[in-house]
């Protein structure tokens, strides 16, 4: 079976004959059709999640769509990916634990790339924040595949919603996933650019200067929420900012959930695309051979929403 593989750490994606996978018991061999790509995949090939302690060569891919005996099924938690062979080739084999039914008129190519993004957006909100109607939220890195998903989210439960985004190509995009207004800018400009929101809540997963600059624009009592460290994983920040103001700070890593959380989330937001309330932004949906390119993307941050890979199509990718 084709399958693309990482033969060691940072270095590119391999798209190439790979062995069939073998059943344990009580497994489901899952013919995969599209596989949603993600940072968490990017971060498994460069070896910094579970300690690299995966075999090598591994395939990554931690949610997918396929056929598993005679019916359309999502893939995603259980360690798919993560600590075990993924998604990123033609046949997976996948505790029954990892397997949801694809709800009936749900688009495949949307329910591919929405099992991460959508369910960390559902359990930002929903569990972490417990965000409600009174609250004014604060979106940082808005256009990314978890940010546009968490606007939609908050649209749906009445919150008024800010995205940021420091990308001007960018803001019409975030505008078009619900946010109330957009402000173009970096970690400097935040909080004065989203001072007159007030906001009561600040979804963070960017870290770096966006960390302080959202304790300083929160509101006393707000809760600031980090989820991510991709502008930088280290920043001075002023403590007494944080105490004086009685700032809640809220973090989420979704590479810990149970798996109860995980299941309970996914179909949250499975049933959520299937009432048509939810739409992942998909970029781009390109073959399976255009997998390293995918990852460029990701890196270089061209990427508006999410990125799928069509595993059974053939092509030199872009």
């Amino acid at each position: 079976m084709r399958a693309a593989r990482v033969h060691r750490f940072g270095e590119p994606l391999v798209v190439e004959e790979a062995p069939e996978p073998s059943l344990g018991p009580g497994e489901v061999l899952v013919e995969v059709a599209y596989a949603g790509v993600n940072p968490l995949d990017l971060w498994v090939s460069r070896g910094t999640v579970a300690g690299g302690s995966q075999p090598l060569p591994f395939i990554p891919g931690a949610e997918g769509v396929g056929r598993a005996e005679g019916r359309w099924v999502v893939v995603r938690g259980a360690g798919v990916g993560v600590t075990r062979a993924g998604t990123y080739a033609e046949r997976v084999a996948v505790p029954p634990e990892a397997v949801f039914d694809l709800p009936e008129g749900a688009d495949p190519v949307q329910a591919a790339a929405l099992p991460i993004v959508g369910a960390t957006a559902w359990a930002l909100a929903h569990r972490v924040a417990g965000v409600t109607a009174e609250d004014r939220a604060l979106v940082l890195g808005a256009s990314g595949g978890v940010g546009s998903l968490l606007l939609q989210v908050l649209r749906s439960a009445g919150v008024r919603a800010w995205g940021q985004t420091g990308s001007p190509d960018k803001a019409a995009f975030v505008r078009e996933q619900g946010a109330e207004r957009v402000v173009v800018t970096e970690a400097a400009g935040l909080a004065e650019a989203a001072a007159e929101l007030r906001p009561t809540v600040v979804f963070d997963p960017l870290g770096d200067g966006f960390t302080a600059a959202a304790i300083k624009v929160l509101e006393p009592y707000g809760r600031l929420v980090l989820f991510g460290v991709s502008a930088g994983a280290s920043h001075e920040l002023d403590l007494r900012q944080l105490y004086r103001k009685a700032v809640s700070l809220l973090t989420y890593s979704g590479t810990i959930e149970p798996v109860e959380r995980v299941r309970e989330a996914t179909e949250a937001v499975l049933a959520e695309l299937a009432a048509g309330r939810l739409r992942v932004p998909v970029q781009e949906v390109l073959p399976l051979e255009a997998a390293p390119e995918a990852h460029r993307r990701i890196e270089e941050r061209r990427v508006c929403g999410k990125l799928v890979l069509d595993v059974r199509a053939t092509g030199g990718g872009a």
